[in-house]
């Protein structure tokens, strides 16, 4: 039952495991489904039922994993030439292989149609709101303001034939749906776009916000579009390798838990599950699908794209992807993670998000349609920019240039340290790139020897920036000039992370997380933070050569309560010296991977040496085991230290609320003498 040890982390009752569930002999009473060991799949038909003992389950899965990559694709049906109805309020788009029907007034997709089965459960639409009313700190769990109000849809839109299929012999279709900013709301002007080609198993959309100068300031806080798939179809989410699983049905009753994006299933094969829509957010820099299966059906519903050029925040940023009750998304822009919205004053300001593919596959089951979505996932990045699409605000690729170089990175303190596997992006140079929303980022990962190549870069000024696991710091270089369908060689450019002077210890490992500490590796439950008082009844106490980070620091320094509240809490850090003190300076170099509004003062054998007061992030209550980077480098008299034990404290002051928190990425203590 190994193989379904990460199924656990979703559990919260200790009664209920994902891998008892898959090997139970009730499977069928339990869920109304076979599990893959009993079935057999055959395109948009019931499976037929295979006889195979309950004890061979597990070893029958084990073996799919394996095998499963070298099962062939199965055939699509085959295309016909795209035609395009139009009707009083809808227009319908067809290829043969899909039908979408989209309203024209509002733009929503009022069903899609594969081979014959429908595939929507529900209200879909793309809708953006201004900006983020973040969790409260006036509860146990924290309770979001509510919001709704503020979220924007096309609902009088303009219908426009972008491209008649009838003049391209039926080679493509497109159609657009324009909301004018109407005085209320944020001041945006939206398109949508749907475009069909013929012998695609799928469609493209794109969508176009555009700030007309003169309108009102304003911001973008979040933008989406949002599918709710037919419950009788799908059944298997598919967020990423590791974040695979049956899903309850849509109907499931549940009790809202804190925060209410929080459900736990109260009946059902499922019952005592808790859902939230945090445990399937993604980090944006290398992830392309997520989507839907259906184990009776074997149709797959997925979201793919070619870029991540469109998206805010960098390739550390997390965003949506996939959650119950059977929801799919694409997000264009999100505030959340301590992001920054997209903010304007009166200027002009225009950006296109997309083109992404809604790409339907059939044939094969939940691995096997997981493994072909991967491959068009692929083939979109390869083909990204597309050669078909045409838009102002999308230049093709004889307008972009590419980036590269080398990067040497070199630290006579970690001769281990390389620039193997690093990111490296071209982004504008201010705010920093994680608060960046109104413009492109173009991110790689270097080579084993810290080579790079930035393809497909719009034309301009950049700034070059490089962030690698090992190194708290990271590499800039300003005004990376890129001309149309030039490289720009940027050469060797020299790394050399900053030191102050001998370290002596260091806790965890710089990589921008808090993966390392204790529940590093199973962040994704609810309620963790709760768990902190038992588990570190004395708080953290961490002696240098003797504790275990993956057992004594906890992954977040929360709150705890006391007399009915919520107070912070105090760590503490013991090291000895080998020598005695000398004059000189010391420095606490201190990486956070989150905090959420709190207030961390340090004090040095009693003495304090600083504070500083943190912004909202809210990683840790939306289960992330990272949000906003940053450093503090803090520097002080040596001559504190003494010449046998001496503690360093950590007192998280912000109190009030069960979200405030801090979760470190790594500390240093280094001394210049």
């Amino acid at each position: 039952m190994a193989i379904f040890s990460w199924l656990n982390d979703y559990r919260v009752p200790q009664y209920f495991r994902w891998a008892d569930l898959l090997a139970s002999k009730n499977w069928e009473e339990r869920c109304g489904r076979y599990p893959k060991s009993r079935r057999r799949h055959r395109p948009i038909r019931t499976p037929q039922v295979l006889t195979m003992k309950p004890e061979l389950t597990a070893v029958y899965f084990a073996v799919a994993v394996v095998v499963t990559a070298a099962v062939p694709r199965a055939e699509e049906p085959k295309s016909q030439p795209v035609t395009m109805v139009e009707k009083a309020g809808s227009v319908v788009l067809d290829n043969g292989i899909i039908s979408i029907e989209i309203a024209k007034q509002t733009g929503r997709p009022l069903s899609i149609t594969y081979q014959g089965t429908s595939l929507l459960g529900g209200p879909c639409y793309l809708n953006w709101h201004a900006e983020e009313e973040e969790d409260m700190d006036d509860g146990d769990q924290g309770s979001k303001q509510d919001n709704s109000e503020s979220f924007t849809r096309i609902t009088a839109g303009q219908f426009r034939v972008r491209i008649d299929p009838t003049a391209n012999g039926g080679g493509a279709a497109e159609v657009s749906i324009t909301q004018k900013f109407s005085g209320r709301g944020p001041p945006f002007d939206v398109e949508l776009h749907y475009v069909l080609r013929r012998g695609d198993s799928g469609y493209y959309n794109y969508a176009v916000f555009e700030h007309p100068q003169g309108y009102p300031a304003g911001k973008l806080s979040s933008a989406r579009m949002l599918f709710r798939l037919n419950g009788d179809v799908f059944d298997f989410m598919t967020i990423d390798d590791r974040r695979r699983r049956f899903m309850p049905d849509p109907n499931t009753p549940y009790k809202s838990l804190g925060p209410k994006e929080s459900r736990m299933m109260t009946a059902g094969p499922f019952q005592g599950l808790v859902e939230d829509k945090y445990l399937s957010y993604a980090d944006a820099g290398e992830h392309f699908v997520h989507g839907w299966t259906g184990s009776k059906s074997g149709i797959g519903f997925w979201i793919l794209y070619g870029s991540t050029e469109d998206q805010n925040g960098g390739p550390t940023k997390q965003h949506n992807t996939a959650h119950f009750p059977h929801a799919i998304m694409k997000i264009l822009t999100c505030s959340h993670y301590g992001a920054a919205p997209v903010t304007v004053g009166t200027e002009h300001w225009q950006k296109i998000y997309g083109p992404w593919m809604v790409y339907i596959n059939a044939g094969g089951d939940k691995d096997q349609l997981w493994l072909d979505a991967k491959r068009k996932s692929a083939a979109e990045q390869d083909t990204w920019p597309y050669a078909w699409m045409r838009h102002p605000l999308y230049p093709p690729a004889s307008e972009r240039g590419t980036v590269g170089g080398r990067l040497h990175l070199s630290d006579p303190q970690d001769p281990k340290a390389s620039p193997s596997d690093a990111w490296v992006g071209l982004a504008a140079p201010k705010p920093d790139w994680q608060q960046q929303s109104n413009g492109y980022q173009y991110w790689v990962r270097a080579g084993k020897d810290g080579s790079f190549s930035i393809p497909n870069v719009r034309a301009g000024s950049h700034t070059l920036y490089a962030f690698v696991d090992g190194v708290m710091d990271e590499f800039r270089c300003d005004d990376v000039n890129v001309a149309k369908n030039q490289v720009a060689d940027l050469g060797t450019l020299e790394w050399n992370p900053v030191r102050y002077g001998r370290q002596l210890w260091q806790i965890g490992t710089p990589d921008r997380t808090a993966k390392e500490f204790r529940h590093g590796d199973d962040y994704r439950q609810w309620g963790l933070p709760q768990k902190y008082a038992s588990e570190f009844p004395r708080d953290v106490q961490f002696v240098i050569g003797e504790s275990d980070e993956r057992i004594d620091w906890n992954f977040a320094q929360c709150t705890v309560q006391k007399n009915g509240g919520w107070v912070g809490s105090n760590w503490k850090i013991l090291f000895e010296l080998a020598d005695s003190p000398k004059p000189g300076t010391a420095t606490l170099r201190i990486a956070i991977a989150a905090a959420h509004k709190a207030v961390l003062r340090i004090s040095v054998n009693d003495t304090v040496v600083g504070s500083r007061r943190f912004n909202t992030d809210n990683a840790m209550v939306r289960a992330g085991i990272h949000g906003q980077y940053s450093q503090w480098d803090l520097s002080f008299d040596a001559g504190l230290f003494k010449p046998v034990r001496n503690t360093i404290t950590l007192e998280q002051l912000g109190g009030r609320s069960a979200l405030r928190n801090v979760m470190y990425d790594s500390l240093r203590l280094e001394v210049r003498e």
